[in-house]
């Protein structure tokens, strides 16, 4: 389903309501009016696909006024088609000078009228739909949903796009990630239903759909579930084995980044009435946000309020712990080996306003984190316990219900690079590193809330 065209038609009473009679067919939102002053104040509100006009009007030359509306209304402007009772090509060709998009016959054949008007609109369309997917663009999408806002049938409507997009690229390429961008496109195709529902795509893989609200959550259930299906397929093996990817950043920093998935923000006119189209967009990002939250492809609607959503999830992410105290400091765990590494590493951390406890045991550092829950532990693996080493603290932490969701920094200087994200770090970081880098990943890790969307 596409918004529905609006063209505006600009003549003398009797054509302009014989023009009306048949463009009505073609499916358009047709408005008449029979002076450039009508038109005008239909043109500070109305945004019509397509203007017809007559060259001769009593009040002026409407090859002026084509002019005229290049010149005052902005993108997108309409399709201007000028009707011109001369026949001589000259007068034809000033009148495209002054504007026109097309110059026809008046008085002109009323089936091809109709033909022409909608071969306009259909490259118009063509013209506003996304290159990648060949979905409505923005503009479609800003017609629709101000269609949707003055219409009186109720909808719903779904912010979709990819969590982990842009290291997905990073690590495949931009033409690997544009192949996914496409699959989620044709995804939203093939679950919608074409006669009722709209996809858009706005831009990169951020997509729109509007569809009923009976049965928009049950919709992106189901589009959870089919991308979930295939996105394996735009992965090596090895990293579906594994199941995460690895971004590398500078200075060989590299971090556990969860497989790509989908999120979804579900808004309804049943629950809010909505103020613009922006109102809408920015909403259903809001509650799609949450989404990104929630492991692996997600949908959350407004069915549930966003405070109550929001205290709902900080219970069960990383960012939820520091949220729930923000009245403390950031706590952090060093566990290092060299005294004089953890003094400065102490002093370092204290100073960006931090609270910092430190230890070299193994042991200590497990009962510590039970006992404080820190937001992040930085971890030597050469550790000399007896117990275990910096690897086997690493996945005991990760192993436990209650501090599975703590940060984990690995610093290590062993060569396989592999290892601390294989042991469950969430990062690692090669010694011997420079501080500026270190001061930078805990802070990056300690305030954002939805990384690498």
């Amino acid at each position: 389903m596409l918004p529905t065209p609006v063209i505006l038609i600009i003549h003398q009473a009797r054509q302009a309501a014989d023009y009306a009679s048949v463009l009505e067919k073609t499916g358009a939102r047709i408005h008449a009016v029979t002076s450039f002053e009508e038109a005008n104040e239909l043109l500070s509100f109305l945004h019509p696909d397509l203007i017809i006009l007559s060259a001769s009007m009593p009040e002026g030359d409407g090859r002026l006024y084509c002019q005229q509306i290049r010149a005052t209304l902005v993108h997108p402007r309409p399709v201007l088609v000028l009707l011109h009772s001369s026949t001589d090509v000259n007068e034809r060709i000033s009148a495209f000078r002054y504007g026109a998009d097309d110059v026809l016959g008046d008085p002109i054949d009323k089936s091809e009228l109709a033909i022409r008007v909608l071969a306009h609109l259909r490259r118009r369309q063509e013209e506003f739909c996304n290159h990648l997917t060949q979905l409505p663009g923005p503009n479609l999408i800003r017609r629709m949903l101000e269609q949707c806002l003055v219409s009186d049938r109720q909808w719903s409507a779904m912010s979709v796009d990819l969590n982990k997009i842009r290291v997905y690229n990073e690590t495949y390429g931009d033409l690997a990630g544009d192949q996914l961008i496409k699959a989620l496109g044709a995804i939203l195709n093939d679950i919608t239903d074409v006669n009722q529902d709209f996809v858009g795509h706005i831009e990169a893989d951020d997509f729109l759909v509007v569809t009923q609200p009976e049965n928009v959550e049950k919709k992106a259930q189901h589009i959870c579930e089919k991308f979930d299906q295939i996105s394996s397929q735009f992965y090596p093996r090895g990293d579906i084995e594994r199941g995460y990817l690895i971004s590398t950043g500078r200075g060989g920093i590299r971090r556990r980044v969860p497989l790509i998935s989908i999120a979804i923000g579900i808004v309804s006119s049943t629950k809010r009435r909505f103020q613009s189209y922006v109102d809408v967009l920015t909403t259903a990002r809001d509650y799609r946000y949450l989404a990104k939250r929630k492991p692996g492809s997600a949908f959350v609607s407004d069915n549930t309020s966003l405070d109550t959503l929001n205290a709902n999830e900080r219970r069960n992410t990383k960012s939820g712990a520091r949220e729930e105290h923000k009245d403390r400091l950031p706590r952090i765990l060093v566990v290092e080996p060299d005294g004089a590494m953890a003094c400065l590493l102490q002093e370092t951390l204290s100073l960006e306003g931090y609270s910092v406890q430190v230890t070299n045991s193994a042991d200590d550092a497990l009962e510590m984190a039970h006992n404080h829950m820190p937001d992040l532990v930085l971890l030597e693996s050469a550790l000399t316990d007896r117990t275990m080493d910096g690897w086997e603290l690493c996945r005991a932490l990760k192993d436990s219900a209650e501090l599975c969701n703590v940060w984990v920094v690995m610093a290590t200087s062993h060569p396989d690079q592999s290892m601390a994200l294989e042991a469950g770090a969430d990062l690692y970081l090669p010694k011997p590193f420079d501080m500026p880098s270190l001061l930078n990943e805990v802070s990056h890790l300690l305030k954002v809330d939805v990384s690498f969307t």
